[in-house]
């Protein structure tokens, strides 16, 4: 075996240019379609590919531009109805991603310790089969639970291959970095409050944006930055929109290029936005400015609320009833015509007439039992939970103008169509899920739900995503596990919306390595990019390493979480070298490879792999894995890449070729696409038979008479939190899950406020998601550091000016907010957290486009430190804000949401840090080196 530093020059230059000869001399013999074959193009010949990016979550169409083999130029797709043909610096950076000289090209074994960079090539049968006996030794010793799987949002084309290789194996723990901290709680809670959808506008929703259709006239971007995060197709849209006359809100710490031509800016203080939003919903109430058809009709605000329960439940009709029973169970609500407590029933055109629910107010309610309750409405109940929330007050919390607020709230309040599209921003501290629930909320009282102008709007895309595909979600999954392993998931039975995902609690992950309770991880499996960047008091995750037995890492570079933590490295396909399909409103793009690189398989094919290794072992699961009669809605696993194109193509009826020749198609014309949204449902209350359609997915799971409302009072919550949205009933958690959203003060703020003076965010920027990018070439040049961005007062105070370097510590860098055992409370990584003592550097802002008393630091981190004769742990140590932030404490209950952002930080003026590159000809070693098409393992 050959040893190398990872990313030794000679070493990169010398396997591009071997890289056919090795892959045809039968030293990867396992790849079974690896094969030599004649070109596949004429020599000079430029061809055209319609394909799809995948250098962040919005997929816009691409065409790439190949010739003799080589992709020579990028461009956006105009055939593409989100983004018209635009494409942003990410997808135009795919070329210097796919031959960066750096890529991880074939399996690569450590040598010596962990924490080195020192590396020996290996055979793909060498790789899985070390991997295969691992596995199977640690079911024989310790059993199935061992297993813990990760991945990232971060251009993980198969967001779902690690929970569904673990439910093949049969229990374990898997985690993503953004699950509980980005996007899940918006994805899993909205729908449930709103009875529609989500409202992420960076994750290709909000189709109503984008109809020409429809006049929109006011639209709230609550902590989203479209001009940023997509600029190339929300970021599209939201201008045109202003062009045509529309209103924008704006409620971000920064002065982003959306707020900057907002008609309001709301520089909010981080980790406040559920005190704003409960401030707007007591105006709306105190000025009626809520719909009151709407919520009296199609929602669940005129439910009375059980006085009796603990968490605020709503009433059950079998309370009420003699006759209700849990067959027809159901809620109840005071009729103003008849004076009495009456139970809720879907309407139709026949009993809406007589459907005369009283909104406010408390009532005399006689139970089943003969005893008498007084029952207040949900709207009541809301009305009591916001009354102190007046504009002052939340003026004086949220560190906003009040007169401000007031003028965003009526540009909300005062049209006829309009919404709220909530960012990521929410999701990234510990109220997340009442953020989701609040602006929800918000939009059910204004009745701005399945409506012409709304972006909580059930929309269809042409095609379901092969990212997200069927039978991956939902119970189809489960015929492998048996309930006791998927409520063994740590943390599961305390935090249950990370069922949304399959997922589990990633301080309760940590917690087990680190204690062994109450089960040991034994083998980690990570596929995604820098950990060391991504995760929440990053060094807190140091000492656990030594505690695991092995370690994969599967990505495309090498990373930090390589170099600090790996044993065995798994090259991954790039976006250009893999295939998925893509519904983009009326359209279906497909991604296919346009080339395929040195021993790079696709992510799908890696997992198959494994699956077949384990499977030869007698592993049961994994041998049905392959049986798609035995897996039911799941997909089985592919033997060959070419069986996975099959499938892909079979998603919307045709074959891999057709496919290829056909995409990118309209699926139906734009005209008829708009038309038919609103056909079949309008807000809901299209007729269906003897009912109108309403709103399905809101009520608790006991609920048999389901009313068909929305749900702004979350009763749905209530009942996840005591019995789970499984096929079995879970134990309860600890602690409720509450339907309506309150304000808890971010503990930074109230516990160091005074020796961290600045409230520290962060947000996107056009050049990266999440980790990725950070060793492109172009793009570090245009954003070689991390900006610092702070305000003029406090540079003036602290002797900085713009483009000083500073540097920034929180209470995690300074030793005070340590990670501890869950239950004893013991310190448990102070040694690693040791390693960021000195804090981390970034590049000075000084603007008066960020809060009053705020900071902004995008994530960051440094693969120049990965390069020969550098400390490779210094790649994830000397910019990284993620050591900053906060992975102990509160947590909410449903998610287990920890702290990225709302920290309090201190800032002060520091040299530049040695061995960081900064000036443009510092990234000339990462311009791209391309290489022939060498077949590649996903050929």
């Amino acid at each position: 075996m050959t040893q190398t530093n990872l990313t030794r020059r000679g070493f990169v230059q010398a396997s591009a240019l071997a890289a056919g000869a090795a892959a045809l001399a039968g030293g990867v013999s396992a790849v079974s379609n690896l094969a030599p074959s004649d070109k596949a193009y004429a020599a000079d010949e430029v061809k055209l590919v319609h394909t799809s990016c995948r250098a962040c979550i919005s997929n816009c169409g691409i065409i790439a531009h190949v010739q003799n083999g080589r992709v020579v130029k990028l461009e956006g797709d105009p055939a593409d109805p989100m983004s018209e043909g635009r494409v942003c610096p990410k997808g135009l950076s795919g070329i210097q991603a796919l031959y960066h000289p750096n890529r991880n090209k074939y399996p690569m074994k450590r040598v010596g310790e962990r924490g080195g960079n020192q590396w020996e090539r290996v055979s793909w049968e060498e790789a899985i089969d070390t991997i295969a006996d691992a596995l199977m030794d640690m079911k024989e010793k310790t059993g199935l639970e061992g297993l813990l799987c990760s991945t990232g949002g971060g251009g993980n084309p198969q967001f779902f291959s690690p929970p569904r290789f673990r439910n093949f194996w049969g229990a374990g723990n898997v985690f993503e970095p953004g699950c509980a901290q980005c996007y899940l709680p918006r994805n899993y809670t909205m729908p449930l409050i709103n009875g529609t959808s989500d409202t992420s506008i960076a994750d290709s929703g909000c189709a109503e944006l984008y109809n020409p259709n429809v006049s929109i006239e006011t639209y709230v971007m609550w902590g989203t930055g479209p001009a940023q995060h997509a600029p190339s197709s929300a970021g599209r849209a939201v201008v045109e929109l202003r062009v045509a006359g529309v209103k924008t809100v704006v409620v971000d710490p920064r002065f982003t290029p959306d707020a900057a031509r907002a008609d309001v800016w709301l520089p909010i203080r981080p980790g406040t936005d559920v005190a704003m939003m409960l401030g707007w919903m007591r105006y709306l109430i105190e000025n009626k400015l809520y719909d009151e058809e709407f919520c009296t009709k199609w929602t669940n605000l005129p439910f009375l609320v059980d006085p009796s329960d603990p968490a605020g439940a709503l009433l059950r009709a079998s309370k009420v009833f003699a006759d209700v029973t849990a067959e027809n169970e159901g809620y109840v609500y005071y009729d103003e015509g008849t004076g009495e407590v009456t139970k809720a029933v879907a309407l139709s055109p026949d009993n809406e007439a007589t459907y005369r629910p009283a909104l406010f107010g408390t009532y005399d309610v006689t139970l089943a039992d003969g005893s008498t309750v007084k029952a207040k409405t949900a709207f009541e109940a809301y009305k009591d939970q916001a009354d102190e929330y007046t504009l002052e007050r939340v003026a004086d919390i949220c560190w906003v103008d009040a007169g401000d607020l007031e003028e965003a709230i009526k540009l909300y309040a005062t049209v006829e169509s309009g919404g709220i599209s909530l960012g990521v921003a929410t999701d990234q501290y510990p109220q997340s899920t009442q953020a989701a629930i609040g602006a929800a909320a918000l939009d059910c009282m204004r009745g701005y739900i399945d409506k012409p102008g709304s972006p909580a709007n059930g929309f269809p895309h042409a095609a379901e995503s092969t990212v997200f595909p069927d039978g991956f979600m939902g119970t189809a999954p489960y015929q492998f596990q048996k309930p006791e392993n998927i409520q063994n998931r740590l943390g599961y039975v305390e935090h249950k919306g990370l069922g949304g995902w399959m997922h589990s609690h990633i301080p309760t992950i940590l917690n087990a390595i680190l204690t062994g309770e109450p089960y040991q991880p034994h083998i980690w499996i990570e596929r995604s990019g820098n950990k060391m960047a991504m995760l929440g008091n990053a060094s807190s995750w140091v000492d656990a390493f030594p505690k695991l037995d092995l370690i994969v890492h599967m990505y495309m570079y090498p990373t930090s979480f390589s170099t600090e933590a790996a044993d065995i490295l798994l090259p991954t396909a790039e976006w250009l070298e893999t295939a998925f399909i893509q519904g983009r409103l009326y359209a279906v793009l497909l991604r296919q490879p346009v080339t395929n690189l040195f021993e790079c398989i696709d992510e799908t094919f890696i997992w198959a792999k494994l699956a077949k290794s384990l499977a030869e072992r007698g592993h049961e699961g994994m041998q049905k894995s392959f049986d798609q009669e035995a897996c039911g809605a799941t997909p089985a696993y592919w033997e060959t890449m070419d069986e996975y194109y099959e499938w892909v193509a079979s998603n919307v009826g045709m074959t891999w070729d057709e496919l290829k020749q056909k995409a990118p198609y309209n699926d139906m014309e734009p005209e008829q696409y708009w038309d038919a949204a609103y056909e079949d449902t309008y807000r809901g209350l299209s007729k269906d038979g003897s009912t109108y359609a309403g709103f399905a997915r809101c009520a608790a799971g006991d609920i048999k008479d389901n009313p068909l409302k929305c749900g702004p009072y979350g009763d749905t919550m209530i009942y996840i939190g005591r019995h789970g949205a499984e096929q079995f009933d879970m134990p309860a958690a600890s602690s409720e899950y509450l339907p309506m959203p309150y304000y808890k003060e971010p503990e930074d703020y109230t516990d160091y406020a005074d020796a961290y003076p600045l409230v520290l965010t962060e947000g996107r920027i056009p050049y990266f998601h999440h980790g990725t990018l950070r060793n492109n070439p172009y793009i570090r040049e245009i954003y070689p550091a991390p900006e610092v961005w702070i305000s003029p007062e406090y540079a003036s105070e602290h002797g900085i000016a713009d483009g000083d370097w500073v540097n920034v510590k929180s209470p995690r860098t300074d030793g005070l907010d340590v990670f501890s055992d869950l239950s004893t409370g013991k310190e448990l990584t102070a040694e690693g957290q040791n390693l960021v003592k000195d804090g981390i550097y970034g590049v000075a802002k000084v603007t008066e486009g960020i809060a009053k008393d705020c900071a902004y630091m995008e994530r960051f981190w440094n693969p120049e430190f990965l390069e020969d004769g550098k400390d490779p742990r210094k790649s994830w140590t000397t910019c990284n804000m993620n050591v900053l932030t906060k992975n102990t404490g509160y947590y909410n209950p449903e998610f287990g949401t920890y702290t990225l952002r709302g920290i309090n930080v201190k800032i002060e003026k520091a040299a530049r840090p040695d061995g960081i590159w900064y000036e443009p000809t510092d990234f000339a070693p990462w311009l791209p080196q391309p290489t022939e098409n060498t077949g590649g393992g996903a050929a």
